[in-house]
């Protein structure tokens, strides 16, 4: 019987075939994969990436300076959950974002109008990691729509923590969509980020206009701040989503922390509130 690492060492190899065949290798003796933005990278930098939290999705669209700064890290993923929620815009009221099973999520579509009062239904993923980064750790969040949202406004995307650590590199963020042509777009300007003693977060403005994808990004590193023995963390990777247009004067109004992304009385009547990531990975640190 093949051991936990074994097995899992065989996934890997698995999924890393797979990729290499979505993408394609340019240099068959070299195995070199090309993504999106033409960038040749090693089957040995690819799994750097995976196992620093990034989805295949995140890479396939990295962008240069991105891709040359975590490439050469040693890394090791030790925990990674993707999660599956949906949106409901009621005929009356606010939308409201409800956790879902997988099989749900894949057997989703666009809800429509229908005799219970639904008016529409949107369906999104989140990827919470918690990975090994050399002598720190890196926490890693991401979401995806599979059905883009109607409403574009400043969503807030960010990751929680309350171990005895604290945020030891910039908060680094991204989103990526596709436009109606199909053309890809990745962008890391933000309305407003934190970096606060409890986690980092970032507040961004969805695209308008008729979009066939949308994805965003957000990562940092975290040190130890004890010189006790830590043995275990604990994220929250949160997403809050305007269901109706966001005052833009209002959109710092918020605060991030274990259990997620807290909305000043200002703006938390424009927000769903989607139930919270947590990751767990146990360590000896």
């Amino acid at each position: 019987m093949k051991s936990i690492k074994e097995s899992k060492k065989s996934i890997l190899l698995i999924a890393l075939a797979a990729l290499v065949f979505m993408l394609g290798i340019t240099n068959s003796s070299a195995h070199e994969i090309v993504n999106y933005n033409g960038i040749h990278m090693t089957v040995s930098e690819y799994t750097t990436l995976l196992n620093l939290g990034f989805t295949e999705n995140q890479i396939y669209f990295m962008d240069e300076d991105t891709f040359e700064s975590n490439k050469d890290l040693d890394a090791t993923l030790l925990s990674q959950t993707t999660r599956y929620y949906k949106t409901v815009y009621p005929t009356y009221g606010n939308g409201y974002t409800i956790e879902i099973t997988e099989d749900e999520y894949n057997s989703s579509n666009n809800g429509g109008s229908n005799i219970l009062g639904i008016v529409n239904t949107e369906y999104k993923t989140i990827v919470s990691s918690i990975s090994q980064n050399g002598n720190k750790y890196r926490y890693n969040v991401s979401t995806a729509w599979k059905i883009m949202p109607s409403t574009r406004s400043y969503d807030i995307i960010g990751i929680g923590f309350s171990n005895p650590v604290y945020i030891s590199s910039s908060v680094y963020f991204n989103f990526t969509y596709a436009n109606s042509a199909g053309a890809y777009t990745t962008s890391t300007q933000y309305y407003n980020k934190k970096s606060t003693s409890t986690g980092g977060a970032a507040v961004y403005k969805l695209p308008s206009g008729t979009i066939k994808s949308l994805s965003a990004n957000l990562y940092y590193d975290v040190s130890k701040n004890t010189t006790n023995t830590i043995t275990n963390l604990a994220i929250c990777g949160d997403y809050a989503h305007a269901t109706s247009s966001v005052p833009a004067a209002n959109i710092s109004n918020y605060s991030i922390g274990i259990s997620g992304i807290n909305l000043g009385s200002t703006i938390g009547g424009y927000y769903d509130a989607t139930p919270c990531a947590m990751e767990y990975a146990s360590v000896s640190w």
